[in-house]
């Protein structure tokens, strides 16, 4: 980022939703997929940004479910 400010047309990330967090999002999930490992979101909107860390905790918890989903087709 530059002294005046962030560059045209590069937006800052948003903060991640999980309570007490705060930390920069790298990705956006459905927030019923992240109420999966979550329960503490909000239930107001469609999608919920997550850190690095969080993101990797959601697909820590729901890789046997997602594993058998993809097995279903």
């Amino acid at each position: 980022m530059s002294p005046e400010g962030p560059a045209r047309g590069v937006e800052e990330p948003e903060p991640c939703l999980v309570r007490g967090c705060g930390a920069p999002s790298v990705r956006h999930l459905a927030l019923a997929e992240a109420r999966k490992a979550f329960s503490e979101l909000p239930e107001k909107g469609r999608r919920a940004p997550l850190c690095r860390e969080h993101y990797r905790a959601w697909k820590k918890s729901t890789k046997e479910a997602r594993t058998l989903d993809r097995l279903g087709w």
